[in-house]
């Protein structure tokens, strides 16, 4: 097996990996300017993503009014509120970016037009079901919403994420497409201090499963 060769910047990167936390200690006095927001939306947006197709939608929310409404959605989870930013990230059950896709597939010379018709074929088909369509959506934009958290730890900011909402009732609240499911909502926002010790991960050994389970 070969020696895996570091980047220059790996201390970094898995510094700012194994040190994320997911918190919930916020300043409730200090906001996410607009430059920040944008560009924690940008890195999201350079995760990975099936055949590129990009398929996340981000609804940012920051008025009072609208954050204590995401408050009730989430059951009572205040440190949205607190947070002063809440990001709804969404994904697409269809796969609607396919044309624009695999046209900048065939302009950058990756594939011939032939090519890249067959493969917005499959991609379509793959979308043909329901739970297809849906897996799709919230594998890639779970993808996404990781990226923003690392995004969010690198520059200091405190965030976490969250599953447990009425997903219906976001979806109406943001105004979603139909075609357009939530998948994860992210408190984001400036430090309010140090969080409590992370409680204790599952050890490699005990994850780690060789050729199969």
């Amino acid at each position: 097996m070969s020696e895996t060769q570091l980047l220059p910047e790996t201390d970094a990167l898995i510094d700012g990996l194994r040190s994320r936390r997911s918190g919930h200690n916020f300043d409730a006095d200090a906001d996410l300017d607009e430059e920040t927001l944008e560009e924690l939306v940008r890195d999201a947006t350079l995760a990975p993503s099936s055949y590129n197709l990009q398929p996340w939608e981000f609804v940012t929310v920051q008025d009072d009014d609208r954050l204590d409404e995401l408050v009730d959605i989430a059951f009572g989870q205040e440190h949205i509120a607190e947070a002063g930013t809440a990001i709804l990230v969404a994904g697409h059950t269809d796969p609607k970016t396919a044309d624009r896709v695999f046209e900048e597939w065939v302009e950058a010379g990756r594939v011939d037009e032939e090519t890249a018709q067959g493969m917005k074929e499959q991609t379509v088909a793959g979308y043909e079901s329901d739970r297809a369509g849906r897996d799709y959506a919230v594998r890639n934009a779970s993808l996404a919403a990781q990226n923003l958290l690392l995004s969010a730890h690198a520059r200091g900011l405190t965030a976490t994420p969250m599953t447990g909402f009425d997903f219906e009732a976001a979806a109406e609240f943001a105004d979603l497409p139909e075609d357009t499911i939530p998948v994860v909502l992210l408190a984001v926002g400036p430090s309010g201090g140090d969080e409590p010790e992370r409680l204790p991960r599952r050890s490699v050994d005990e994850v780690l499963h060789r050729e199969s389970f």
